[in-house]
């Protein structure tokens, strides 16, 4: 069977239909999400994209394409699994709306990549803000870059553009390999420094896969890290370093770096999605021509600022 005919036989299918079958999905924004199928998980890190054909854990690492899922779902070689395919399993994908899907996302990507430029432009320097206090609880006691700010930002938007209730928050600068601003990670606050009582109030918005939050300057050598306490901790240690910041373990591997950045120093957790997401990114930036080498926190501790914090585990 020929590129051409896979890419076809691909395209037949929605990935959401095949690995339905297995997961339970919900619909999150232009995704999926589910309880990952290749390890036990409480919480869903599981995300299926249909218009990109690609799946990825947050949590164990896995991803791929359809061909990926059924190989490794399966226990088939690659050309059973195209078989497998082959045989109409599930109902093929319904190409037009297919595209209406990709005009959508690429819609909301536009909308939300504005939203995330206007957040951090009109945000602040975190100086006597919740934010400092934040920062200050968990050992960090150096001056934040200027790639770290403050506002008051709606938790979401509601589809008419109303803004949703306004919370104090920490907010991290993504930018693209060409240095612009072009998402943000919100770490959502009480006036007291404290993590807001919601199920996660660390959120990104805008475009953060393959972007970074820059704790320093473009340099030959460049600290890479999963979080922005973990970053601002390395910082603190490392005086000197340039330390980056991937913005979730999954993006870790994907990171586009600019072409001055001749080695990375990977600094990465101590669990399961850390080891993962440290190997994946230590193969991909050695296929680039980058020297590679891979640090991590005592076994005491989970993470860097878990560390400093004298926080076991």
């Amino acid at each position: 069977m020929t590129s051409i005919e896979i890419a076809a036989l691909k395209a037949r299918h929605d990935l959401s239909a095949i690995i339905g079958r297995d997961v339970r999905l919900k619909r999150s924004s232009h995704e999926l999400v589910g309880l990952c199928p290749f390890h036990e998980e409480k919480t869903p890190s599981f995300r299926v994209n249909d218009t990109k054909g690609l799946f990825h854990c947050f949590g164990c690492g896995a991803s791929g394409d359809i061909i990926d899922y059924v190989r490794w779902r399966h226990g088939l070689e690659f050309v059973d699994a195209l078989h497998w395919l082959e045989g109409g399993v599930t109902a093929t994908a319904d190409a037009p709306a297919r595209e209406r899907r990709r005009q959508d996302e690429d819609l909301a990507r536009v909308e939300a990549i504005a939203e995330a430029q206007a957040q951090w432009a009109a945000a602040r320097s975190i100086k006597g803000t919740p934010a400092e206090l934040y920062l200050r609880s968990r050992g960090i006691v150096e001056p934040s870059p200027p790639s770290i700010r403050f506002g008051r930002v709606p938790l979401w938007r509601a589809p008419n553009g109303a803004p949703g209730p306004r919370l104090p928050a920490l907010i991290a600068a993504c930018e693209d390999v060409s240095g612009t601003v072009v998402g943000v990670q919100r770490i959502f606050l009480t006036k007291d420094g404290n993590k807001a009582a919601m199920k996660n109030p660390k959120l990104s918005l805008g475009q953060v896969r393959g972007c970074a939050l820059r704790l320093g300057p473009v340099a030959p050598e460049v600290m890479l890290c999963e979080g922005p306490e973990d970053g601002l901790t390395l910082r603190q240690r490392f005086t000197g370093a340039s330390v980056w910041v991937s913005l979730g373990t999954g993006n870790l591997p994907f990171v586009e770096l600019p072409d001055a950045v001749e080695s990375v120093i990977i600094a990465a957790d101590n669990n399961l999605a850390g080891y993962a997401a440290a190997e994946a990114a230590g193969h991909a930036f050695a296929e680039q021509g980058r020297g590679v080498a891979v640090v991590f926190p005592d076994p005491a501790y989970k993470d860097w600022n878990d560390e400093l914090m004298g926080k076991r585990i």
